[in-house]
């Protein structure tokens, strides 16, 4: 079984990202409004490097992050689910 340790810091970023947004939209309606910048930086941080590392991903090693690529069995599995469909050998479903 393949691990995907970067699909899951990326997606780990990402939400750390969002949830440091909201604590930053709650800082900004407190009266030290000051208070709130390292949480904007900490929003824009994550999600900048959480975005970046799914692009990475997606285009540098060409699989997504949350769907891992077909293996060689599954392909077979699949070719011989279909040419049995296709030539109606057998009518019921595999």
């Amino acid at each position: 079984m393949r691990q995907n340790f970067p699909g899951l810091a990326a997606w780990t970023l990402l939400l750390l990202g969002i949830a440091a947004g909201g604590v930053w939209l709650v800082m900004l309606g407190r009266p030290d409004g000051a208070a709130a910048w390292p949480w904007g930086t900490a929003a824009i941080v994550g999600l900048a490097a959480g975005g970046a590392l799914m692009v990475t991903i997606r285009y540098q090693w060409h699989n997504d992050p949350l769907e891992p690529e077909t293996t060689d069995e599954e392909a077979a599995v699949y070719r011989r689910r279909r040419r049995r469909h296709d030539d109606n050998d057998d009518p019921t479903p595999v």
